[in-house]
């Protein structure tokens, strides 16, 4: 497979290019909301924003990256596996095996059939979710039970019990299980490079962040897209209603197919402008009809009676108050108060002593008829009949003044005003109003109009008080509303006037007229509805946008994908294969292309996954059995340098392997667990060799207290793995030293301590150290010499070892006949010392 290299380090390179190729500022925000702002979900703000940006209503800057140190990726806790125990019915294994883990590397060994497929078993519950394909629970007996045992983490504060209802794999992100199930799963099954390298430093999942925003963002146009169509089908349904008997006109039927007839709809709505023309139209048509019938015509003469004695006594109250007011007697009635302080004033100084102003005018009127007071000159006094003086004269001529000069002129004036405007006030207040409640046929609207308005005229009436605006509004409303019932009641006289003279040309009236009239009613109704016209045009416009833009997101998304898909090509699969051939190094120490070795890309959604072939054939197909485990552990490896599991389980990881592979993954492990001090690691192996080989690499790496080897058998015993048989034998004296009878475990445990101390005297004393029961061990040259103190056994001593063993092995694990039961203490003890007597008795012929 060849992988383009990346002309960028890591995806936002990518998007920033994907940006750039969109050109819309609304996609640039929401690629910068996944890269510099790190958002993966829009807030209500944003999603404001970007609707303002894909509206064009509003321009994009950019977005400052808010800069300060980044968040650190979470480091994991090390968690380990202190202990396996308490099985019940549970395959093969004894409720008495108890593993105990103590060390960060444990080598559990295991000849066939002493439990550790048993055993793995169990640890592959608590790592993979997927359910056992084979029974866990003893298929050997007849019970019931179900299958459970016990564990413990260090992280739990005591065992915890696993049962089926438990599930499998719910301690997954703690444990990682290799075996030859994941061996074969990986060379079958196309491999994520994503699942082995660290995907934080390409920042990969931005790609995930811009398609989430995008999708969201779409969601939100989608639901406002069918927010809207709901709308318009609710605004259609109210047009349809509003215009339902105007059936000839497009509106009646408007719907999602005829929205193009809105426009030129609107515009009539608009132009209207015939309101008065309307209501006479409307007037007319229900003259004319009236007029058809012998009833209406004599109905229309009563109205048209009724109609002008309203109006005649409207237009009288409407005269009578126009002139009152016109007349402004309370500013008059000020101006004669004014006018008359100012003649009394005058009168002050010829006034007689006792007497008043009204007094002295009365004197002097009557005066004036008998003598010219303008020129009095050679005239005598009216009241003493004395020639009047120079001073006398003067007087008279004062008085004259008073009583024929322009003051007192003004004063008659005014007087006379007030006067007419208290005998019109006096004429509007007896408006005979109670004979428009007599009417019968006068409108409601007319007779409430008239009465509304002359309240407030009659109120206004009070020459003493001034008019008020409502007053002098409601006069006019009067005299406006005064013409428009003069024309009602013209045309009422010339329907009657056509009725009376020709039928035929009265029904061709009301036919013209009520055709004017429906247009006009038409205008008028879309003239009211022009407002629910134009919201109803504005949603059809956007749903004709919606429709034309939100497919395009199909093609956006896509290319998203493409873009990630590119990204995840050139930053992922190199390293991954990278990664992958370093490891085919250090356990073969050579390439994949030595071993033909490629990697097929096979393309997914946003990734690429990858599968290893051999000239175009899958390599289960070409490479041998341990070939194929070297290419799984390999991948697996690779998974570990990144994985966050602590506690690693390998079963029989180097079945199939030679000498030199057994070599170069025991130096793997010692190395990674130089590199990964904190990972637990579990191994579970019937090989022995790959315990020396991987003892003496550790050991030579300083790490001699690392390793934990440690033997199972018959499915109930397992123990630290020791040959030497002081402390065999130190072990046995420490059970049999306990007072009362022991255990049934304790009786197991003792039972493999016995076996081992068989093999073990035998090959100490025997063989000169020389054999071993579970490994072929090469003998140096310088070794040899010890083969010259070999002891044979005799054959009374093998006949007894013989026997001993076989009486200290159970055949059946689960024989409810289990020797070990009924086995006391004394019976162990005089077995001990059996085997003890051959020991001394082979050491003496040495």
């Amino acid at each position: 497979m060849t992988v383009i290299p990346s002309r960028h380090t890591d995806a936002i390179g990518y998007v920033n290019d994907l940006a750039k190729e969109v050109g819309e500022p609304w996609f640039n925000m929401i690629c910068e909301l996944a890269t510099v702002s790190g958002m993966s979900t829009l807030d209500r703000p944003a999603i404001d924003t970007i609707y303002a940006l894909y509206t064009k209503r509003a321009s994009f800057l950019g977005i400052k990256s808010p800069g300060g140190p980044g968040v650190a990726t979470p480091i994991l806790p090390s968690d380990y596996l202190e202990e396996v125990s308490g099985f019940t019915n549970f395959k093969l294994l004894g409720d008495s095996l108890c593993v105990t883990l103590k060390k960060p590397i444990t080598l559990i060994f295991g000849a066939n059939g002493s439990g550790k497929s048993s055993l793995c078993e169990s640890l592959k519950v608590l790592a993979t979710s997927e359910k056992s394909s084979r029974p866990l629970e003893n298929v050997r007996t007849a019970g019931t039970t179900a299958p459970t045992f016990r564990f413990k983490f260090k992280s739990d504060s005591v065992a915890q019990i696993w049962t089926q209802a438990s599930g499998f794999g719910f301690r997954k992100d703690t444990v990682k299980y290799f075996d030859n199930w994941i061996a074969i799963k990986s060379i079958k099954n196309p491999m994520n490079p994503g699942r082995v390298i660290v995907l934080t430093p390409f920042k990969l999942h931005v790609f995930e962040w811009v398609k989430a925003l995008t999708d969201q963002f779409r969601g939100v146009l989608q639901q406002d897209q069918k927010d809207n169509s709901v709308s318009l089908v609710r605004a259609l349904e109210i047009i349809r209603r509003e215009f339902v008997l105007f059936t000839a006109r497009p509106l009646s039927a408007i719907d999602e197919k005829t929205l193009n007839s809105l426009g030129s709809q609107i515009q009539i709505g608009e132009a209207f402008a015939e309101h008065v023309l309307l209501k006479e139209k409307q007037t007319s048509v229900v003259e004319l009809e009236k007029a058809t019938s012998e009833e209406g015509l004599k109905l229309l003469k009563a109205e048209h009676r009724e109609l002008e004695a309203f109006i005649n006594s409207i237009s009288t109250l409407i005269k009578a108050t126009d002139s009152m007011w016109a007349l402004e007697p309370v500013l008059k009635a000020r101006t004669l108060a004014s006018k008359q302080a100012e003649q009394k004033i005058l009168a002050e100084t010829i006034l007689p002593k006792n007497g008043t102003l009204e007094t002295l005018l009365e004197l002097i009127r009557s005066a004036a008829l008998s003598c010219s007071l303008e020129a009095a000159d050679g005239h005598a006094c009216p009241l003493c009949r004395r020639d009047l003086g120079n001073s006398e004269i003067g007087l008279f001529k004062k008085y004259y003044e008073l009583l024929e000069g322009a003051l007192e002129k003004e004063i008659v004036s005014l007087k006379e005003d007030i006067s007419n405007a208290q005998n019109l006030a006096s004429s509007v207040l007896k408006t005979n109003r109670e004979e428009w409640e007599k009417s019968t046929t006068l409108h409601a609207d007319v007779l409430s109009d008239g009465k509304r308005y002359s309240d407030l005229i009659l109120n206004n009436c009070d020459i003493t008080k001034e008019v008020s605006a409502e007053a002098k509004t409601a006069l006019e409303s009067l005299r406006t509303s005064s013409i428009v019932w003069t024309k009602q009641l013209a045309q009422k006289a010339l329907v009657i006037e056509t009725a009376t003279k020709s039928r035929d040309d009265l029904i061709k009236q009301l036919a013209s007229a009520r055709t004017e009239l429906e247009s006009l009613e038409y205008g008028h109704a879309v003239f009211s509805n022009v407002d629910k016209l134009k919201e109803a045009k504005r949603m059809a416009d956007e749903a004709t946008a919606w429709s034309a833009a939100l497919p395009a997101f199909v093609s956006l998304l896509r290319k998203i994908t493409d873009a990630a898909k590119k990204a995840h090509e050139n930053l992922v699969v190199a390293d991954f294969e990278a990664r992958l051939n370093a490891e085919y190094k250090l356990l073969t120490e050579r390439d994949m292309a030595a071993f033909g070795v490629k990697l097929a890309k096979k393309g997914t959604d946003a990734s690429v996954v990858v599968l290893p072939q051999i000239g175009g054939k899958e390599i289960e197909s070409v490479l041998s059995e341990g070939e194929q485990r070297i290419h799984a552990l390999a991948l697996f490896f690779a998974e570990l340098e990144t994985c966050q599991q602590s506690v690693l389980i390998f079963d029989d990881p180097i079945s199939s392997f030679d000498y030199n592979y057994i070599a170069n993954y025991c130096i793997r492990l010692r190395d990674f667990t130089v590199t990964h001090p904190n990972r637990q690691i579990i191994m579970l192996t019937h090989n022995w060799e790959f315990f020396v080989q991987l003892q003496t690499i550790l050991n030579a790496a300083g790490k001699n207290g690392h390793l934990s080897v440690q033997v199972l058998e018959s499915c109930t015993a397992i123990a630290d793995y020791s040959e030497k048989t002081s402390e065999l034998k130190k072990d046995i004296d420490l059970t049999l030293a306990i007072s009362g009878e022991p255990t049934k475990p304790q009786k197991e445990a003792m039972a493999g301590r016995l076996r081992r101390l068989i093999e073990a005297v035998v090959n100490t004393h025997v063989f000169n150290e020389q054999r071993h029961q579970y490994k072929q061990k090469s003998q140096p040259v310088s070794d040899f010499h010890k083969f010259t103190k070999l002891v044979a056994l005799l054959p009374t001593e093998a006949t007894t070892l013989k026997d001993l063993y076989a009486k200290l092995s159970v055949s059946e694990h689960d024989d409810p006949r289990n020797a070990y039961v009924n086995t006391d203490r004394a019976t162990f003890q005089a077995r001990y010392d059996s085997i003890l007597a051959i020991e001394t008795a082979v050491e003496g012929r040495k």
